[in-house]
């Protein structure tokens, strides 16, 4: 029998990118009347509520439009997620067009195997789809910094479905009930941070992530790479340790601590927006005791330690390539500009 998916699209002031996004869901080899798609609109100031209804009335599935407050990304995809229970949930950005045969590849996995809380695939750049901008994600060992798998390498290369820690979610099926014991996403993550820190607490929790080459979709982020200003800087390095403190076991968790520390004053001292790295660490001081309350929460859960939980992620504490600063690596055709954010 035909699954029945429920496409969720967090967006944000992305009327001019959403009849693509659509357009794509709408096109899956997929039944229509077991699919449905909720944009999940938060807070946007241009026409994006008239660019869906337009749409809803033309496109051959269900969609409904949810307007709320600008909370980021991760609370609108805790409300799509618990409108999913009884189904599979495909979290979709609005700057990503899925191949048509992305659902049935992450829908046959999910299906083979129980144990999958999440699938992904091949997430390519739309500007040159020849090149990953994800294959999984990665979790460094000591300090918890976090990236993409094979960014930056040839799409062709990965041909085969492995296990991960983390999936990026500008395209991921979700089996939502694990997600939603498990606590879903962090609100307080506003940006940076989201996947792994809830593909660790899956992880230890004894479910996995698997990504499968057959399901593609291609993220245009256009020919932007980013640069983290300081507002982003603080989010990257609050979420950071607090993804530790909630998840890691005992042992891990006091060397976490001491290196991040170290790691934490040091980075302060070398690098731009210092007041925005300290002020990261003093966040996880102030919030401490709600921080205590999700990792008893977490580690309620856990069924598998962490050496299991953390064994689709390499032995690197860094990754394999600086990035300078930027929120993605500098791939050809891409140059630092501005542009949109999705929360």
């Amino acid at each position: 029998m035909t699954a029945e998916v429920l496409y969720v699209v967090p967006t944000y002031n992305r009327a001019r990118d959403l009849p693509r996004t659509l357009h794509a869901i709408a096109a899956q080899d997929w039944d229509h009347d077991r699919m449905a798609i909720l944009v999940v609109d938060g807070g946007s100031q241009d026409a994006t509520q008239a660019v869906v209804e337009a749409l809803a009335r033309t496109l051959p599935c269900r969609i409904e439009l949810l307007r709320k407050a600008n909370e980021g990304p991760g609370v609108s995809r805790n409300v799509g997620l618990a409108r999913g229970l009884g189904r599979f949930v495909a979290v979709v950005d609005s700057d990503v067009a899925l191949d048509p045969g992305w659902t049935r590849a992450t829908v046959a996995a999910m299906q083979d195997d129980p144990g999958l809380a999440q699938v992904g695939g091949r997430l390519v750049f739309g500007h040159e789809p020849t090149i990953l901008n994800s294959y999984g994600g990665e979790l460094g060992r000591g300090i918890g910094l976090a990236w993409d798998v094979a960014e930056g390498q040839r799409a062709d290369d990965q041909r085969t479905p492995r296990d991960t820690l983390w999936i990026n979610t500008s395209a991921v099926l979700f089996r939502p009930e694990p997600v939603l014991a498990v606590g879903a996403f962090d609100p307080a993550f506003m940006m940076a941070y989201e996947e792994p820190d809830l593909g660790l607490r899956l992880a230890i929790a004894g479910w996995r992530a698997r990504v499968v080459p057959d399901a593609v979709a291609l993220h245009h982020v256009g020919p932007q790479s980013l640069h983290w200003d300081a507002e982003m800087v603080f989010h990257q390095v609050k979420n950071r340790i607090r993804l530790g403190l909630k998840s890691l076991g005992a042992l891990r968790l006091c060397g976490f601590v001491a290196v991040n520390l170290l790691y934490g004053l040091a980075d302060a001292t070398l690098h731009r927006h210092r007041g925005a790295r300290l002020r990261g660490m003093w966040w996880n001081l102030v919030n401490s005791a709600e921080t205590w309350r999700l990792r008893r929460k977490a580690q309620a859960l856990r069924r598998v330690p962490d050496r299991q939980a953390l064994a689709p992620t390499g032995t690197a504490w860094l990754p394999p390539t600086r990035l300078h600063g930027r929120r993605r690596r500098a791939m050809p055709g891409m140059f630092a500009a501005s542009a949109p954010d999705d929360r």
